[in-house]
């Protein structure tokens, strides 16, 4: 099972291969349980949309300061 890499606060962005997420920058709500297959999960919410997205680790990377 994996650790997850991001703290609450932390800005994050989608990853090039991910193409479920809009390009823009997202911050890390809460920690979520891993998937079954022991993925990471967060909740991430952008300031352009009302709306908090659950994706998987493997789906986002830190935002460059």
């Amino acid at each position: 099972m994996m650790e997850h890499v991001f703290k609450v606060g932390e800005v994050v962005r989608p990853r090039s291969t991910s193409h479920n997420l809009p390009n823009d920058l997202f911050r890390v709500l809460r920690l979520l349980p891993s998937t079954a297959g022991g993925v990471p999960l967060y909740c991430i919410k952008s300031q352009a949309e009302l709306i908090e997205r659950v994706v998987e680790q493997n789906d986002i990377e830190a935002a460059p300061r």
